[in-house]
Formats: structure tokens, C-alpha cells, sequence
């Protein structure tokens, strides 16, 4: 049995539009599909986390079909039965989990070859916890979490007035971008202090924080290049108190990779992170925002099953 976990407002109604033509697939019926529809945030990983209880022992895998944010929740949601394998249906406006683990196929196809003839890969994300809530706190992220100018674009993003006349004028793949270009002329370095595998760096301001586990986030910008997600550790990088004009600069030439070739960009490779600052950082983990004072970072010491094409 496969149960789908769909956000119907993914892509602006095309998860929900895909959804209805998996539905007629004969394939569905046929490998007892069950599907629920998430109806607010948060309820994805609620559901990732009752079927994986009542069901672990008759699960072949849970079918994401949504964004991001989604199979973040999701991933969270299975944290009791972590052997739980999860396969992603991208319906989202950034889909930069897919970029990230090289997943050629979409839509009706990639649902018909996870049933088919499914292939499983071995993948190590991350974990975080916010403010030394270590112990029941900690949480994992797919793609990336960032601080500062990072989580002021994110929050930008995720607003609902934003996203409304994003949607209505059929730009939600730029989201980010858009959203990056109303938050520039507000951005102001942050103050913090940075550990790396236990070694505090020589550094207490920058623009932004940014750890990931592969290289793309925003949509397909190339945050990190040589960023891969099987990786043991994690990429991080960090962007100097820079001028308006040179970090608009930087954001267009990341979409090329080449931002890392500026003297204001730093990266470095960790398996473990700490930042902590005295004032509230702007965050953003997997596109979802807020603010924190302290975050623990560690790249996961065991492996997520996804299917992959």
C-alpha cells in the first residue's frame, strides 16, 4: 500500500490537477493508493506521522505531491519510522529537493515508476535545533537553513499578500527572486558567533548564514556548487557586510554558480554547526521562516530512504 500526501494549493492548483489524473491511472487502484489532503500548515507532517503508526508494517511508501515546504513536513512526520520510504512528486514553485538528488522525471511518469519498478537511494539530510532545544526539539531539513538576509527573503515570501499577487499574475516561480528584490534595500548584516565542528570562526557579522546539503535553494540558484547531498558534510557559506549594489550583484551571478569567486563570499565544509547571536536572527529552513537566538546544526548520521527514477 502507498499512501499520497497532497497539498492541493502547491503550484497554484497543479498539484491538485495532477493529483485528479493520477487518480484515473489505473496503477493507483491497483498498488491500494490511499490519498489525504493537507488543509493547512503542518497537517502534512500530522498525517506522515498517524499513517506511519497505523501503518508502518503494510507501507510500501508515502507519495509527496506538493512543494518543498510539504515534503518537509513530511520528512519530520516519519521521524518514529524513519525507515519509511518517501517519494517526492514535485508540485511546488522552487522544487529544489529534485535539483538536489538529480530526479529527471515529473508529473503522471514519475508516479507510474515509483510503482513500477521503484528504486530506492540512501540520502543524508540534516538536523536542527533551535534555541538548545536539543532534546525535543531537534528537526530535519532537506535543503538548507539560513540566517539573516536568508530569513528576511523567506519571510518576505511568505506572505500572504504576496503569494496572492504572485499567483495571480503566474509568477510563483519567481517567488523568491521577486521576493529578494524587495528585501536587498532593507538588508542589514546581522552579529553572531559562528562554530564549525566545535572551532569558533574569526567572524562576527555578515549578510547572511547559509548551510545546505546540496547545491541549489531559491528556485534553482546554485548556492552552493560543489554541494553534494550524500555528502558527510555540509556546505556552508557566508556573505560579508557587502553595498546594496554588490549584493544585487551577487544574487544574479548565483544563478550561475560564480558568486563563490567574490573575496566578500566564504565556504567552508562542516558536519556540525552552532550560531548563536544576543540579538534575534532571521532564519529560513526549507523556505518556512521565523527567528531564533541560538541553532544547532548537525549533518544526520543515518540515511532517509527515498525513491528515485
Amino acid at each position: 500500500m502507498y499512501i499520497m500526501i497532497v497539498n492541493p494549493e502547491a503550484g497554484n492548483g497543479k498539484a491538485m490537477s495532477l493529483f485528479r489524473r493520477i487518480q484515473n491511472e489505473p496503477l493507483y487502484k491497483k498498488e491500494n493508493c490511499r490519498s489525504f489532503l493537507t488543509e493547512e500548515a503542518g497537517h502534512a507532517e500530522s498525517l506522515a506521522l498517524q499513517v506511519t503508526k497505523i501503518h508502518h508494517e503494510s507501507l510500501k511508501g508515502i507519495i509527496v505531491l506538493g512543494g518543498d515546504g510539504t515534503l518537509h513536513e513530511v520528512v519530520n512526520g516519519i521521524r518514529n519510522y524513519p525507515e519509511t520510504p518517501v517519494c517526492f512528486i514535485p508540485a511546488g514553485s522552487g522544487n529544489d529537493f529534485v535539483r538536489g538528488i538529480s530526479l529527471k522525471k515529473r508529473g503522471l511518469k514519475l508516479f507510474r515508476s515509483y510503482v513500477r519498478s521503484p528504486k530506492k537511494s540512501k540520502v543524508f539530510l540534516a538536523n536542527y535545533s533551535l534555541n538548545q532545544r536539543q532534546k525535543h526539539g531537534r528537526r530535519t531539513f532537506m535543503n538548507s537553513i539560513g540566517f539573516g538576509l536568508d530569513g528576511v527573503v523567506a519571510a518576505t515570501a511568505n506572505q500572504q499578500k504576496y503569494r496572492s499577487w504572485t499567483r495571480r499574475l503566474h509568477l510563483t516561480k519567481l517567488t523568491y527572486p521577486l521576493a529578494l528584490l524587495r528585501s536587498i534595500s532593507k538588508a542589514e548584516p546581522v552579529h553572531f558567533n559562528l562554530f564549525l565542528d566545535g572551532k569558533q570562526l574569526n567572524m562576527h557579522q555578515a549578510m547572511m548564514v547559509t548551510i545546505t546539503n546540496h547545491p541549489y535553494y531559491g528556485g534553482g540558484m546554485k548556492i552552493a556548487p560543489k554541494s553534494k547531498i550524500n555528502s558527510k558534510e555540509m556546505s556552508i557559506l557566508v556573505v560579508k557586510p557587502i553595498s546594496k549594489k554588490k549584493l544585487l550583484a551577487m544574487f544574479i551571478s548565483v544563478f550561475f554558480g560564480l558568486h563563490t569567486k567574490m573575496k566578500e563570499v566564504e565556504e567552508w565544509k562542516a558536519s556540525s554547526v552552532h550560531i548563536r547571536s544576543e540579538q534575534p536572527l532571521p532564519f529560513q529552513v526549507d523556505g518556512q521562516s521565523g527567528s531564533c537566538f541560538d541553532c544547532s546544526i548537525k549533518k544526520a548520521e543515518t540515511s532517509t530512504t527515498f525513491y528515485s527514477d
